[in-house]
């Protein structure tokens, strides 16, 4: 009778059988397996550890799950509370891109993980997805994580945007010091962090003249765009452009419109180009425009009236209309930015832009479940700040921390 930690090499177990396997086959099969699994699978040996961990893995699990077209939603239970009663909690979904005939559907939510003792807040708060990695504003912190393999990063106070390059496969942080009011024609001194490189900041060389950064920031290919006024006698609005890959910063004439409402601005990337979309997002209007970037080298802009019917704003609540961004059929999504203290469906609205239609979809187990609210300690009265990840592919890359 062989002993239970003795080794049976005449009956092979299931995991000799798998690490039997051609490398090519077993990468089929693992490919095919869900993140959340396959974060439980690196313990099963060495040889399937080094598998997953592999950039060739890496690559081909993020092309696989690319193919699919989904949405983050992030939610925080409470703004003012003891910190250890905070969360930030993030649900995926799949896009919906059915028939346009079709003016009203629902998905259903997965839950993939919560941030504890954060939340959002009035004055702060985002989430965008950067090829797979989330990059979270939490009351003025910024915080990298991967709901897949559910690492955390949480960056320092000096870290202001952060920006991918596609090509070198990088995530950067961009940052300035202080300007000097004393002397308006100092150069900003801009400095790039490159997470994971272990080289910490370095200075930019010949960077911008000085400016006043005003809206929120967008990722779109590679290239980091953000509103600012210059700091001159005529105050100029500019788009600033940074290229995450050569480093390099550049103004882009802007129309006044689209800076207008400062840190209020929304601009979304739309068909692969910098847009903005600019009307009251907390009035009930029926319309909006949409201003698109139609040639960086010109700096020639279009604008686009899109109308919709004034009924859709029965579906928000006080805290307003937000615009995440698009899905992949270039349809504009429009969402609340509160989630109601009442119990009650929560929708997300998909604008075409060029047909003017506009559908309907409602998020499960959300707005209208006294069950989930409970479980994750929404209040009965509390604002409930609501963040939309717009495009996100599932990812089981490991970044690394920005200063190791």
């Amino acid at each position: 009778m062989k002993r239970k930690n003795e080794k049976d090499t005449t009956n092979p177990s299931k995991l000799d059988l798998l690490d039997s396997l051609p490398l090519d086959l077993k990468m089929a099969i693992l490919t095919r397996l869900s993140a959340k699994s396959l974060k439980n699978f690196r313990c099963v040996s060495k040889m399937w550890s080094s598998i997953i961990r592999s950039r060739g893995f890496i690559d081909s699990f993020f092309s696989m799950s690319a193919k699919q077209s989904r949405f983050i939603v992030s939610l925080c239970n409470i703004v003012f509370g003891e910190p250890e009663e905070k969360l930030i909690l993030f649900f995926s979904f799949s896009h919906d891109e059915g028939d346009e005939s079709s003016s009203s559907s629902s998905l259903v939510p997965n839950f993939e993980m919560a941030l504890p003792a954060v939340s959002f807040s009035f004055y702060s708060g985002s989430c965008a997805s950067l090829h797979g990695i989330l990059t979270v504003e939490t009351e003025g912190q910024l915080m990298m994580c991967n709901p897949s393999t559910e690492q955390v990063v949480k960056l320092t106070s000096d870290c202001i945007f952060v920006g991918y390059d596609p090509i070198d496969d990088q995530y950067k942080v961009l940052s300035w010091d202080n300007i000097i009011w004393e002397d308006p024609n100092a150069h900003l001194k801009h400095k790039v962090l490159t997470l994971g490189d272990g080289q910490g900041w370095r200075h930019i060389k010949n960077t911008t003249l000085p400016y006043m950064a005003i809206s929120p920031n967008v990722c779109i290919n590679g290239f980091l765009y953000y509103g600012a006024y210059c700091l001159t006698q005529t105050r100029d609005p500019v788009m600033v452009c940074f290229d995450v890959r050569s480093e390099k910063l550049s103004f882009i004439k802007a129309p006044p419109v689209v800076l207008q409402w400062g840190k209020e601005a929304v601009f979304i990337e739309y068909k692969g180009k910098l847009a903005s979309i600019v009307g009251n997002t907390y009035g009930a209007v029926s319309s909006f425009d949409l201003w698109i970037l139609e040639d960086v080298e010109k700096h020639e802009w279009s604008k686009q009236k899109c109308v919709f019917p004034i009924s859709v704003w029965d579906f928000f609540d006080l805290g307003g209309m937000s615009f995440p961004g698009t899905n992949r059929a270039g349809e504009i999504i429009m969402a609340p930015s509160l989630l109601s203290v009442n119990l009650q469906p929560f929708y997300i609205f998909y604008y075409n832009v060029e047909t003017k239609n506009i559908r309907r979809v409602r998020l499960l187990g959300i707005g209208d479940s006294e069950e989930f609210r409970r479980s994750y300690g929404f209040g009965e009265h509390a604002k409930a700040f609501v963040n939309i990840a717009h495009q996100h592919v599932e990812s089981i890359a490991f970044f690394k921390d920005p200063f190791i």
